[in-house]
């Protein structure tokens, strides 16, 4: 069993579903500061840098086009969950379906092979506000984070996921 170590801290926020920084307060701990890149994605409008992932929806993660392990969703994956708990999420996604399209929003869902209901993630990008949230279940324990803006809404089928996972 894989322990979430970095995150513990957080826990009241992270299980209320709203932002880190946002109510880290609350829990009488800081929002850790996000990594400032030089790098022309950092500086694009929001719009711009998230057009390569918008023209992705349909597809799943593999090979050269594999947005979760590089490109901007894969740098802000690994700035919100950490060198340890970033592993943990991608291979969360190894069984994935398509990158999905629900208003506005993106996401991903999957789980570890053979471990569904166990081990399982869900990734929510939202273009326009420039946020990302990632709802992961692992080791026993269930984790909501948003990198940054006000709170990114679950689609409906992460909904269903999370709601068959505390079952």
């Amino acid at each position: 069993m894989r322990s979430f170590p970095s995150l513990a801290p957080y826990r009241c926020a992270l299980l209320a579903g709203l932002s880190c920084a946002v109510l880290l307060a609350g829990c009488g701990a800081t929002a850790p500061a996000a990594k400032a890149t030089a790098t022309p994605a950092a500086a694009a409008p929001a719009a711009n840098r998230w057009a390569g992932l918008e023209a992705q929806v349909g597809s799943r993660p593999s090979g050269s086009a594999d947005f979760l392990r590089t490109g901007p969703l894969a740098e802000r994956l690994r700035g919100l969950m950490g060198e340890v708990n970033y592993p943990v999420l991608l291979e969360n996604l190894r069984v994935s379906g398509p990158l999905q399209r629900d208003g506005k929003l993106l996401f991903i869902t999957g789980n570890r092979p053979h471990q569904g209901g166990s081990e399982e993630a869900a990734v929510v990008i939202n273009p326009a506000a420039d946020a990302v949230r990632v709802w992961l279940l692992t080791g026993g324990e269930e984790w909501d984070v948003q990198d940054q803006g006000a709170p990114v809404p679950l689609p409906a089928e992460v909904l269903t996921m999370r709601e068959n996972a505390r079952r």
